[in-house]
């Protein structure tokens, strides 16, 4: 079996060239933005599939004798369906939903859906694409709530069947995650995108696609969505914090020190020789809480725990806290082993460059500090003189967050 491989590249490039003539069905469609994706694809000649399908690994299979008698307009319109597809990780998502067998119709049609949305402003759907009218449901939704409404099962439930995925072929393995009987193996000699090169594919195409939206004013639907989450992933803040303020403790607990007060581990190399042993101080940690009347109760709460769980999780022995409830003032000093038992005073305005200050002022000084607040504050232009600084910064979804001194690690703490 071979493959028309000039009806195959006349269909890409019918897809991302601009068109010459006015417009029709017929002329190019003016979609530069799916070059890389297109290009990308991995084609195999296959007569078990009707038409076109795909798998995991930007394989394409297309039916040879549908390619020799098909017009270009009709594979550019194939292609373009199998490529969004790939590009939207349709497969990891229905794994996400426990899709299988007895559930896949639900979510190819589904996930045809949100494409036969993208595609037909575009004049480039294939026509046996389902859309969200013909099934009665509203447009512009996600796959997932599709699928919930198709299926009438909650968009989370597992599915539990056991049939071939081969007897309702659909998409391919590529739009459903399950895996066909034709779908070569991943170290087939014909080649493969990994999924670090999916995603590099994938952030490409999403920048160029939301350009390609703002010029011509479509409505992109679930696109959108998978754009947002292409370019601007939302990660949990709560790790991230964690992950901050273990960096910055560790930090400072590696910052050892030489003393003749202990001895040498490597005394016994050197007679006569005294050498000092290693110290390593306890992480003295500041936190400075803006108890301003902006500041969001519960956020702060949920903030203080996470750097209160973190510090106990490291298991510093003899570790404590200072704490300072700031707002216009320094209300109350606490020294704490636990963040948990501070006493919180203020509700006033706000200006934590007094707060920063006296921690500075602390003798010894602190290793680490970090500053809970909605970010409403003047800041100092230098930081705190030897110490990690972190500004957790509290706020909502949606939010324009004030911005927060170079010198020091932001991490944004957004409750929906």
């Amino acid at each position: 079996m071979t493959l028309n491989l000039q009806n195959l590249a006349a269909a890409k490039l019918w897809l991302i060239s601009s068109p010459t003539s006015p417009a029709s069905t017929t002329t190019p469609r003016d979609l530069p933005y799916l070059s890389r994706a297109l290009y990308a694809l991995i084609p195999v000649p296959n007569d078990a599939v009707a038409i076109m399908t795909c798998d995991e690994r930007w394989r394409i299979y297309i039916n040879p004798a549908w390619l020799d008698t098909a017009s270009i307009p009709e594979i550019g319109a194939e292609l373009a369906h199998v490529t969004w597809h790939l590009l939207q990780d349709h497969a990891l998502r229905a794994r996400d939903l426990g899709v299988d067998s007895s559930t896949m119709a639900e979510w190819q049609a589904a996930s045809d859906m949100t494409i036969a949305h993208t595609l037909r402003p575009e004049q480039v759907c294939p026509p046996r694409l389902p859309t969200a009218a013909s099934g009665g449901l509203l447009p512009g939704r996600s796959a997932e709530e599709y699928f919930a409404a198709l299926s009438g099962l909650p968009a989370e439930a597992e599915g539990t069947g056991d049939a071939d995925p081969d007897g309702g072929e659909g998409c391919g393995s590529g739009a459903d995650g399950l895996r066909r009987s034709y779908d070569q193996s991943a170290d087939s000699d014909l080649g493969a995108v990994d999924s670090f090169e999916a995603q590099e594919i994938r952030r490409v195409v999403a920048i160029e696609y939301r350009d390609h939206v703002a010029h011509r004013g479509t409505d992109p639907g679930d696109s959108l969505r998978w754009v947002t989450r292409v370019l601007d992933p939302e990660i949990p803040w709560e790790p991230m914090l964690t992950s901050a303020v273990r960096r910055a403790v560790g930090w400072a607990a590696g910052r050892g020190d030489f003393t003749y007060q202990k001895p040498s581990r490597r005394a016994s190399s050197t007679p006569g020789t005294v050498l000092p042993g290693q110290h390593r101080p306890v992480p003295r940690v500041s936190i400075i809480i803006d108890t301003s009347g902006s500041v969001d109760d519960g956020l702060l709460s949920r903030a203080l725990g996470e750097v209160d769980g973190v510090i106990a999780a490291l298991g510093i022995p003899g570790a404590s806290l200072t704490i300072y409830s700031v707002d216009a003032a320094v209300h109350s000093t606490q020294k704490l082993r636990s963040a948990r038992d501070a006493k919180l005073i203020g509700a006033g305005g706000t200006d934590l460059r007094i707060g920063l200050s006296a921690a500075v002022e602390q003798r010894p000084r602190p290793d680490v500090v970090i500053v809970l607040t909605d970010g409403d504050t003047p800041w100092p232009s230098t930081p705190p003189p030897g110490a990690a600084t972190i500004i957790a910064l509290l706020g909502r979804h949606g939010d324009a967050l004030p911005p927060t001194p170079r010198w020091a690690v932001r991490v944004e703490c957004l409750l929906s």
